[in-house]
């Protein structure tokens, strides 16, 4: 059996930053990923499934009701997220749940962060975006809160000379946005870090003093390694999928693994703008476009994100208006119609963010696959509510109308989820201790969005690479 210093699982935020800071150190390290080694001439301006699908997993919840999905290939989500790298509010780190838990460790605050989301920053050519980089869409979006008196701010991108192709989500192919195969990846293979794709892990198992990391490769065969250290970084939804494949092996496995789900209060809102409105022009420029306003911060605990829509997202989305007029079902001949008369001139798409509690859970069927449960409990149902009225105030304000986004509710999936290993200072309600190492099993870290243990206020991109940033100094120093 192969033997390495330390094993990662995923390339992604939570992979890639470990990879170089272990290699940096001197440590034989091996990195399994599950997608493609893609490159830009890999990168099609395509939303087609086909194309998507080369760069997404996706998953329905077990009721239909909601989707999660992430990002594969060597680089994990960096390759397709929208790009938004903001620091979280520092009332995140003080966010209690409904029952008064204090969801974030007492030693992971803003201040204990910084630093790392500087060296982040640095890595990645992470900027502010200027106006003249801001799509229209985004401006439009600034625009609304401007008719209300409240403000935005322009974004934070790792993406330098924007072309404004408005195909962020598919991989830029241009190498404007500095995804981590530009950068962290590169840099960990120069200093020695091997990185292996097509690979998918099943299991983890303890060997000897440490343990074995088994997988499937390219051509079907398993294939399995040993190390001391093994970093989780897959996602916070196959994380929980491997680590419970394992109970059988990894005994008194903590029984929150797989618990606490947290979509990190995603939204989806949809605004149908007065017909004197500037033209939105929604496919153009980047897909976040650009601003976010913190308007509504102190009040709900929710940031709302800009975001220009490309066709093949409206089209997937329950456009439904909420007075009664066409379309009053979602898809079909009305919504057609709808679409071909107002897209993409007067609607305009936004992400709501804000603190929720995680009260999903990922699980495994008899096979090992992967199923999760979000239920539209009482506190996600009123969570929405909130949010929907601040878009209804919105909508008012400018003489604009609000759409259903998800049928009689609104869209509250995508590409964020996080908790499902989360860190803590209490040992019964938290899998991971404040370092990221798993409590039940030494040696074992998560540090993709599964160690994450809530909601980040904004995308969470940011949070998990700073995050993932101070385990790999911890690891370094103490193991």
């Amino acid at each position: 059996m192969e033997t390495f210093d330390a094993i990662v699982v995923g390339s992604g935020f939570g992979g890639a930053i470990l990879a170089l800071r272990l290699a940096e150190d001197g440590r034989k390290v091996l990195v399994l990923e599950q997608g493609e080694r893609l490159t830009n001439k890999d990168f099609v301006q395509d939303w087609s499934f086909r194309s998507q699908s080369r760069l997404f997993m996706t998953y329905t919840s077990k009721d239909f009701h909601t989707f999660l999905r992430y990002g594969k290939g060597l680089g994990g989500g960096s390759l397709t997220y929208a790009a938004a790298m903001l620091r979280s509010p520092s009332e995140v780190f003080q966010h209690e749940d409904r029952t008064g838990y204090h969801v974030w460790p007492e030693s992971v605050t803003r201040e204990a962060l910084d630093p790392h989301y500087q060296t982040v920053e640095q890595m990645m050519s992470v900027s502010r975006a200027s106006w003249a980089d801001v799509p229209k869409a985004g401006g439009i979006f600034a625009m609304l809160m401007d008719n209300m008196g409240l403000t935005c701010d322009r974004t934070m991108y790792p993406i330098v000379d924007c072309l404004q192709c408005g195909f962020c989500m598919s991989g830029c192919p241009f190498d404007r946005k500095k995804h981590l195969g530009l950068n962290y990846i590169p840099q960990a293979e120069q200093k020695g870090a091997e990185f292996r794709t097509g690979c998918r892990v099943e299991q983890v198992k303890p060997e000897g003093s440490g343990y074995s990391v088994h997988w499937v490769d390219p051509h079907n065969i398993k294939r399995q390694a040993g190390a001391d250290v093994v970093v989780m970084g897959a996602s916070a939804l196959e994380t929980p999928r491997i680590l419970l494949n394992s109970k059988a092996y990894l005994t008194n496995l903590h029984p929150q693994v797989g618990k606490n789900l947290n979509n990190n209060g995603d939204v989806a809102m949809v605004f149908l703008l007065p017909e004197d409105f500037p033209n939105a022009y929604l496919y153009m420029g980047r897909n976040n476009a650009g601003v976010i306003t913190y308007a509504f911060w102190e009040e709900h605990k929710i940031t709302i994100h800009a975001g220009a829509g490309p066709p093949a997202l409206f089209a997937a989305l329950d456009v439904v208006r909420e007075n009664g007029k066409e379309p009053t079902v979602p898809l079909g001949l009305e919504f057609k119609k709808f679409m071909s008369e107002n897209y993409p001139h007067r609607l305009i798409s936004s992400l709501a963010i804000g603190l929720v509690d995680g009260d999903g859970e990922v699980s495994v069927n008899s096979a090992g696959d992967l199923e999760f449960d979000f239920p539209m409990n009482d506190h996600l149902k009123a969570y929405i509510g909130r949010v929907a009225d601040v878009g209804r105030k919105i909508a008012a304000s400018n003489g604009a109308e609000l759409l259903r986004t998800a049928d009689k509710t609104f869209e509250h999936g995508d590409a964020h989820p996080l908790g499902t290993c989360r860190m803590g200072d209490d040992p019964e309600r938290s899998p991971c201790t404040p370092n990221g190492e798993l409590r039940s099993h030494p040696g074992i870290f998560c540090a993709d969005g599964s160690a994450i243990p809530g909601g980040t206020g904004v995308n969470p991109a940011h949070t998990i690479a700073a995050n993932a940033e101070r385990i790999a100094a911890y690891i370094v120093e103490k193991r």
